[in-house]
């Protein structure tokens, strides 16, 4: 553009003679809407795509409606909509394998808005995240957590803190002693806030096209990590969350689920529903094999709660919690 030429003077850009690629018609993008949502609720938990409705009634064609939705509120312009929220829960899978390198700079704010979006009983927010990058203090935390590289070569490791140190500072600022902050009925509130905030984490991080694994080990030393992360008493690690761009060498498959006939319990608790665990079995037991994982199901849940060493450290939490402030009375 010279010097004097007006903005009306700028030739406008030639349309692209390239053509563009036919969309289907509704009733095809309806049907393929569909098909999407009997496999996805088909794979969760393990079933046909014919038998979607028989394991979970309804929700496949919920599941439809909400890609529908998504896809109807994309901006002006815009191919396609963001994932469902639906389709990511549905679709959510363990990821322990990421890409070298750092997260975009926006992740982490956005992943934590998404967290302080979630419910927090009587807005008391008992919780806070310590997020980790530094690979040397990754690496501390990797040993503490029964040394899985998952935790170690994790872009971000998000570590979710129940939180009461925040409160108690409140309250000496106020001159006031908070005695209920040492009920187990605080402890539990703090421990549900910051799962609530977590999972909703993990929506938002899936939702972006990361990948993520939840990291119950931070568990195993409680003393030892607090002291690495420099928690305050009254302030305890409850997961962790390793985050990152998944490495599509190593992509995981979605676990299948127990029936819903053995979860869902309506109007009073039956225990007649553990008969149906054996509907569960052939499915998730042909998934380990697949996964080269030894032992069944049923099995690996009796080993992990007969106790002993069972829980690599866990069965002292209680111990723990007081040492770290959280006496749980």
């Amino acid at each position: 553009m010279t010097e004097n030429a007006t903005p009306s003077a700028v030739a406008a850009p030639r349309p692209s003679s390239r053509p563009r690629p036919a969309r289907p018609t509704p009733r095809v993008a309806a049907d393929l809407r569909d098909l999407q949502a009997l496999a996805r609720v088909a794979a969760r938990y393990g079933v046909r795509p014919e038998d979607a409705d028989d394991a979970a009634p309804g929700v496949a064609s919920a599941l439809a409606r909400a890609l529908a939705t998504s896809r109807a509120a994309a901006h002006p312009g815009a191919p396609d909509g963001g994932p469902a929220v639906l389709d990511v829960q549905l679709g959510h899978r363990s990821v322990r394998a990421f890409l070298p390198g750092p997260l975009e700079p926006w992740v982490l704010p956005t992943v934590v808005a998404a967290a302080q979006s979630a419910p927090s009983s009587s807005n008391l927010q008992l919780w806070s995240v310590v997020a980790v990058t530094d690979r040397e203090r990754l690496a501390r935390v990797a040993a503490l957590a029964g040394h899985q590289e998952h935790v170690r070569d994790a872009p971000l490791l998000l570590v979710w803190v129940a939180d009461v140190a925040r409160a108690r500072q409140l309250g000496a600022r106020d001159g006031v002693e908070l005695e209920a902050a040492g009920y187990l009925e605080t402890t539990v509130v703090a421990f549900l806030d910051a799962a609530l905030a977590a999972q909703n984490a993990v929506v938002a991080a899936e939702s972006l096209g990361l990948g993520t694994v939840y990291v119950g080990a931070v568990r195993n030393h409680p003393e030892d990590l607090a002291a690495e992360l420099g928690l305050p008493p009254g302030a305890v690690a409850v997961v962790g969350l390793a985050v990152g761009h998944p490495d599509p060498d190593h992509a995981p498959r979605v676990k299948p689920r127990l029936p819903q006939d053995a979860v869902l319990h309506r109007e009073t608790y039956d225990e007649g529903r553990v008969a149906h665990v054996a509907d569960y079995a052939p499915r998730i037991d042909a998934f380990y094999r697949d996964e080269r994982l030894d032992g069944s199901w049923s099995r690996r849940v009796v080993d992990r709660l007969r106790g002993g060493g069972s829980l690599k450290g866990r069965e002292r939490l209680r111990e723990a919690l007081t040492a770290l402030g959280l006496p749980s009375r």
